[in-house]
């Protein structure tokens, strides 16, 4: 799914992201770049691996909510600008389980409000 919509700038939906076991490089750059885009999709998977989310939401200037459920620590690895140029506020939803705490493009957006789910 690497690049998938990248470019979009009309998607204002993104489509559902089932998958719990992603394989390396599996979202890299998905929505990079759609401009439209307002809220991603819930993501269930509690491990990313290698450049999974890398560039996800880069350039996504609109996107204000993110229902992220990882509980390993980003990283620039796994989590390289993956948040880079979001809209300055909004709400990151992380897992309960998260002990992680970073900020800023390889993690919770910057200026961004936090609240927890429960798995």
């Amino acid at each position: 799914y690497s690049s998938m919509f990248s470019g979009c700038t009309s998607l204002v939906n993104a489509p559902q992201l089932p998958v719990t076991t992603l394989a390396t490089f599996c979202y890299q750059s998905m929505f990079r770049g759609c401009t439209s885009l307002v809220n991603a999709p819930e993501l269930p998977a509690t491990i990313v691996y290698q450049e999974g989310y890398s560039y996800m939401f880069e350039g996504c200037t609109k996107l204000s909510y993110i229902k992220a459920m990882f509980i390993d620590e980003p990283t620039t690895r796994a989590h390289r600008d993956w948040v880079k140029g979001v809209a300055a506020t909004g709400t990151f939803v992380k897992n309960a389980a998260a002990t992680w705490d970073v900020i800023g493009s390889n993690g919770i957006p910057t200026g961004w409000t936090v609240e927890f789910a429960e798995v």
